[in-house]
């Protein structure tokens, strides 16, 4: 079973256009039986849940919420909770998208699928850990072509 998506806008930045969103949404649809082509991880939930909900934030919201559940005030870019939560900081990916050299849109569908990514059960506590979860991630990213204006899929692999 897939889970269905919804990506909902949360706090006070300057949010991203509409089609992004809609966009994104789209892209994540498609990249949900890419990513479930992976082995799961040790703590798997995705194919169990029914709804994942991606919430756009801002950075003082993300870094309330790392305060409350993960003893840690700063903001962060991707927080992920087992019941098919994702919060992903809006405000973090810009900045990182701006100093990289990389369209807001490609940073924002990282955030998101590296959310997914520990829903399939990968962790990133330990570096041989990080290293599967972005193999996984990437990979399922691979799939799609962002441009400062626009998210793409581009189709499934075999």
């Amino acid at each position: 079973m897939l889970p269905r998506l919804g990506i909902f806008l949360h706090g006070s930045p300057p949010w991203p256009p509409p089609h992004w969103v809609s966009d994104c949404e789209y892209a994540l649809q498609q990249l949900l039986p890419e990513l479930m082509k992976a082995p799961p991880g040790p703590q798997h939930v995705l194919s169990a849940l029914e709804e994942v909900e991606i919430s756009l934030v801002d950075d003082a919201s993300i870094a309330r919420v790392h305060a409350e559940y993960l003893n840690d005030p700063t903001a962060t870019d991707v927080i992920t909770f087992p019941y098919g939560e994702i919060i992903v900081s809006y405000e973090t990916a810009a900045r990182y998208a701006a100093q990289h050299d990389i369209p807001l849109p490609q940073e924002l569908l990282r955030y998101m699928v590296h959310g997914l990514t520990h829903l399939h059960g990968y962790l990133d506590a330990t570096p041989t850990e990080r290293a599967s979860l972005f193999a996984v991630q990437e990979q399922v990213l691979s799939l799609c072509r962002c441009s400062d204006s626009s998210v793409q899929f581009l189709g499934g692999g075999n």
